[in-house]
């Protein structure tokens, strides 16, 4: 019997006979979730009682012993309570009325590396000072919260994971989150054409819908999109409000559930304490580029903080001159520490975009007359890169909002809830005009359509901390989410009916993590299960009495740190899943004309995969070079694959009796795998300079039916970064350099037969550089002059056929005060 079925059978078997199996389900997470909320009460109870007064400050001075005014410090509980505040004019920082427990405090200030301090355990009443020395010269040593979803130092952590700080992202300019993404270990950022073109990240050789995305560890997702991903999303994602961005690189299901089968980014707001800081940027550059910012954050009185952000990017030409796109982006996150151990957090985000499209590339006449099976992509003779199409574009928007309450009970227990609201709205649309510089590849006229989909979904995740002695954090906690779907399709072939659809789902999970011999043994052991609840009214034939079959994960890390040598040893296996779409359950349209053809299969099973990897990370030359190697391997075991648009349960064919027919549509298949070598360094050889360098070596596959595995398409085999920040008095530059080797790519024939041509694109290196000076104009007021380029290499290349920009010269100002 396979582990998901024992696990079903244990599970939902022991209740009342004669209920379905969602039924006994329910019953049981009524059940859950009142032994939950009565625990939670008495440990508010509980809590509010103890409270103490205990606390935790100290100075903040760099190598010279001068003090440091301003420097950011964070305060995290294991539980995921965390709190902030800044050094005053003496450099000094406090933390009062503290509970008594387990601490790690992390400070961080402009210029200096990121330190983090050893854990911190205080008693009722104590009162302990830790001092901190910021160093120019050394490795940011930071805070990381993806890998576990509980705070951990870096060097504890016994999964593969990276930290962005958005002060790096400032230094390199980047417009967009998935610039900042740029040569991170394993990740390929692909954007097919102009800023504000569709933007892919793949890890470590999978597909763009094993990424989950996450906002301050909530996710964040599409419920409209093909896959139930934040796909159609990522290029509308910009720096605003934002602390950083974690990366987890391996699966993450367990913790974070659907989608998280290659990675998980996480998305930091930034803290508010302190003095009120705002700071306001305005740029422009070629392409006609122009981007306006402010933001700001502060505390309110001594127990609330804010912080917000909002830019807008207009981009009036684009590549070909006709390639306008227009993004405004808002973000911002209040919080309010009732008590110092209980705290009240809320975030919002949201964008909202127009864009014009191009017509995508097509293949030649050249692609097929070679013979080899992946020719060599050269433009006008094996494909027609993509060209400028006057009416056709897209509008999106996203709205994220979400609350938590979190508390600090006692040292040994610790809860927090959170609410989430994601909706997202998408139009995708064609007329009949055609450039006519381009009319000879058109002639019988543009498709006109017009496409709406609309997702919303709603979440629910409570979870409870188990502080168990000092070698034990026990997390629990479950997860409900309801997501819908709106649909329709209008075109010259005809009209689909529309329909909304919405699926529901309940997740149980548990973590264990383990601490031993004084902190250098760090153990994690963690299960899920999904289960999945559909709407019946949508389901043709017998399946409306069925419901989709529940997905089970489980997962595990060890690390081993030598503190003599500076050694950590890691290793990480576990499963991960991606739920079935709304559209890949319910999705429907017209075919050919020939009427309404439903594409989906309401019981559709959950891809699930198996992910391994190890390595190791080592610090050396006195915490000035960190050197690491990771090993991954990852097969997708059960994938969710289109074969043909007559789909399983195509209503203009006659009726099956069964009502089972599959002749096409959305099946169950057998998937890919890919596996490689990830590695980098990072070095602070000397005053004021850094520097960070990437290799990643992918070998992926993909399984065709038919055919078996053949290579993967846009997955390279080589990526290679290089960035150099090297500051000088009020000078910062800041190289950046990225290498992408060749892969192979689907180009598609624009008429009959419709063949498709795999073709082999070169190749390139992108260089950008930037500079800037920094000026003080008054007390608390700075300016910064900057300028630079993007491409500065001025390399013509192609994504997937789409051609990319050449040299982007930007400049600006920004004030802070």
């Amino acid at each position: 019997m396979s582990l998901e079925r024992m696990v079903e059978s244990r599970v939902l078997f022991p209740f009342a006979k004669g209920r379905s199996g969602f039924a006994r389900l329910s019953h049981t997470m009524t059940t859950l979730a009142l032994a939950f909320a009565i625990t939670l009460l008495l440990s508010i109870c509980t809590g509010v009682l103890a409270q103490s007064g205990s606390s935790i400050s100290g100075d903040v001075t760099d190598q010279n012993g001068a003090i440091v005014v301003g420097a950011e410090v964070h305060l995290h509980m294991r539980s995921g309570v965390k709190l902030f505040a800044r050094t005053n004019e003496q450099g000094v920082f406090g933390f009062t009325g503290l509970g008594s427990g387990e601490y790690i405090l992390e400070v961080a200030a402009n210029g200096f590396s990121t330190v983090t301090g050893r854990s911190v355990s205080i008693k009722n009443g104590q009162a302990v000072t830790v001092d901190f020395k910021l160093n120019i010269a050394a490795l940011n040593e930071t805070v990381v919260v993806v890998a576990n979803g509980t705070a951990q130092r870096a060097d504890e952590v016994s999964k593969a994971a990276s930290v962005i700080e958005g002060r790096d992202i400032e230094s390199r300019r980047e417009l967009t989150l998935s610039d900042a993404l740029r040569g991170t270990p394993g990740i390929r950022v692909q954007q097919q054409g102009s800023p504000g073109a569709l933007t892919g990240w793949r890890f470590r050789g999978l597909r763009n819908s094993d990424t989950s995305i996450l906002l301050d560890g909530l996710r964040v997702r599409d419920a409209s999109d093909i896959s139930g991903s934040a796909l159609p999303f990522l290029t509308d994602l910009m720096p605003a409000d934002l602390d950083r961005v974690e990366v987890l690189r391996g699966s993450g299901s367990s913790i974070y559930g659907t989608n998280a089968i290659g990675g998980v980014v996480n998305i930091v707001p930034g803290p508010g304490s302190g003095k009120p800081r705002f700071e306001t940027s305005f740029e422009g550059g070629s392409l006609a580029l122009f981007r306006e910012r402010i933001q700001g954050s502060g505390g309110i009185g001594s127990r609330a903080g804010f912080s917000f952000g909002l830019s807008r990017i207009d981009v009036r030409k684009g590549v070909d001159g006709n390639d306008e796109y227009g993004n405004t982006v808002a973000a911002a996150r209040f919080t309010y520490a009732v008590t110092p151990s209980i705290t009240i957090g809320a975030n919002v985000y949201g964008t909202a975009s127009n864009a014009r499209v191009n017509s995508s590339p097509f293949a030649l006449p050249g692609a097929f007359t070679t013979g080899e099976l992946h020719p060599n992509a050269i433009p006008g003779d094996s494909f027609q890169p993509d060209f400028n199409n006057p009416d056709q574009g897209r509008r999106n928007h996203l709205a994220v909002g979400a609350v938590r309450f979190t508390q600090h009970v006692n040292e040994m227990i610790s809860y927090s809830i959170a609410l989430q609201r994601v909706t997202t709205r998408r139009r995708n649309y064609d007329g009949d005009a055609v450039d006519p510089r381009y009319a000879i590849f058109v002639p019988f006229g543009d498709f006109t359509f017009n496409s709406t989909n609309n997702g919303s979904t709603d979440t629910l995740d409570a979870r409870a901390n188990f502080q168990i002695g000092r070698s034990n954090l026990v997390t629990t906690g479950f997860e409900f989410e309801r997501e819908s779907l709106f649909q329709e399709f209008l075109s010259a072939f005809g009209a689909d009916p529309g329909t909304t659809d919405r699926q529901r789902t309940f997740a149980v999970f548990g973590q264990e993590q383990f601490i031993a011999m004084n902190g250098r043994l760090q153990l994690s052991v963690g299960v899920r299960g999904q289960f999945y609840r559909l709407n019946p009214s949508d389901r043709p034939g017998i399946l409306q009495q069925v419901d989709a079959r529940s997905s089970i994960t489980g997962d595990g890390s060890v690390s081993y740190f030598i503190n003599s040598k500076g050694t950590k040893l890691r290793a990480h296996v576990g499963n991960g899943f991606r739920a079935p779409s709304l559209f890949e359950r319910f999705g429907q349209g017209t075919f050919a004309g020939i009427g309404f053809t439903r594409f989906g299969d309401p019981t559709i099973r959950a891809e699930q995969s198996i992910g391994v990897d190890g390595g190791f990370d080592q610090r050396l030359a006195g915490n000035r070079l960190l050197v690491g190697v990771t090993y991954f391997y990852t097969r997708l075991q059960r994938a969710i694959a289109f074969t043909s648009f007559m789909g399983p349960f195509n209503q203009t064919a006659p009726p099956d009796p069964l009502g089972l027919g599959r002749s096409g549509g959305y099946l169950n298949r057998p998937g890919g795998l890919a596996r490689g070598i990830e590695s980098y360094v990072e070095a602070a050889p000397r005053n004021g300079m850094n520097l960070r360098a990437s290799y990643t070596f992918t070998n992926s596959d993909r399984f065709v039916p038919a055919l078996g595995l053949e290579s993967e398409y846009v997955i390279p085999n080589h990526l290679f970064s290089l960035n150099w920040n090297q500051r000088y008095r009020a000078f910062l530059f800041n190289f950046d350099l990225n290498y992408t080797g060749s892969h192979i790519a689907p180009v598609f024939e624009s008429d009959f037969p419709f063949r498709t041509a795999e073709l082999e694109f070169d190749g390139y290196t992108k260089a950008d550089l930037f500079g800037s000076y920094e000026r003080l104009l008054g007390e608390r007021t700075r300016m910064v002059l900057f300028v630079g380029a993007d491409n500065i290499l001025n390399k013509k290349y192609f994504e997937n056929g789409f051609l990319a920009p050449r040299l982007m010269g930007r400049g600006g100002v920004k004030l802070l005060f």
